[in-house]
């Protein structure tokens, strides 16, 4: 555990001394949310406010850039030659590409608390009252499979350009079937079910019925899912690692 713990403790390091990937976990989604909350600000009601909506919407949509964290965090060329070091000592191989998943974890928790926490001061951003526990939670869990699965679409390719184009097109089409950016009810059953592939789907969903219907029947899934779909995620990494190939 001592290994495990200086790796991470590394990963840990480079993630949060990147300038440019505390911009973008940090100013990013705060400008994001605060612009489209204010453009759209005219097209919703006093119950649910447009900063209300992106507040949830937004913030999920920013949570899959932990997939893109933790595949730079994995194979930028600047901490490829620490990885090098790592497969060639006398390290459990486990613990090298979990190290990522987990850092990636514990960065875009801080930075996502810390974007929740602004945006709930500043403009009110409703997240569930007393139910915020629930919400934050879920969060987490879909935090953690986004890390999750930004090691393992490395695993599976062993490239960082192809890596990188492939999550661009992969969270894309998560946020659109999530109706994170608009609302697909209106464009029948057929593109309705479909949207249930999304993980944003399943999360945004038991979001707003919590905060808005006080229902809490979607959580267990959705959480269920998280925590499947993450599992499957570390599983595939493991069984795919060969660190030799491609650090």
């Amino acid at each position: 555990m001592d290994n495990f713990k200086k790796i991470l403790g590394m990963d840990l390091f480079n993630l949060f001394t990147n300038p440019m990937w505390l911009a973008y976990a940090i100013v990013f989604p705060l400008v994001l949310v605060l612009v489209m909350g204010f453009l759209t600000s005219a097209s919703y009601g006093s119950t649910v406010t447009s900063y209300d909506y992106y507040g949830i919407a937004m913030m999920i949509y920013i949570i899959f850039n932990a997939a893109t964290f933790s595949a730079n965090g994995f194979m930028e060329e600047r901490v490829k030659n620490p990885n090098m070091r790592l497969v060639y000592s006398p390290v459990k191989p486990f613990f090298i590409h979990f190290s990522k998943v987990l850092a990636t974890f514990v960065f875009c928790s801080v930075t996502f608390t810390l974007v929740g926490a602004v945006l709930y001061l500043v403009v009110g951003v409703n997240y569930g009252g007393g139910y915020f526990g629930l919400i934050y939670l879920l969060m987490l869990l879909a935090i953690f499979f986004f890390s999750a699965l930004g090691v393992m679409v490395c695993c599976v390719l062993r490239s960082e350009n192809s890596t990188n184009q492939l999550l661009s097109i992969i969270l894309t089409l998560f946020g659109v079937l999530g109706g994170l950016f608009f609302p697909l009810d209106g464009f029948g059953k057929a593109i309705s079910a479909i949207s249930w592939m999304s993980p944003a789907k399943w999360i945004f969903s038991a979001c707003m019925q919590i905060i808005y219907n006080r229902d809490i029947s979607m959580y267990l899934p959705a959480c269920g899912v998280m925590v499947m779909l993450s599992a499957a995620a570390v599983g595939i990494s493991a069984k795919l690692f060969k660190g030799e190939d491609y650090i």
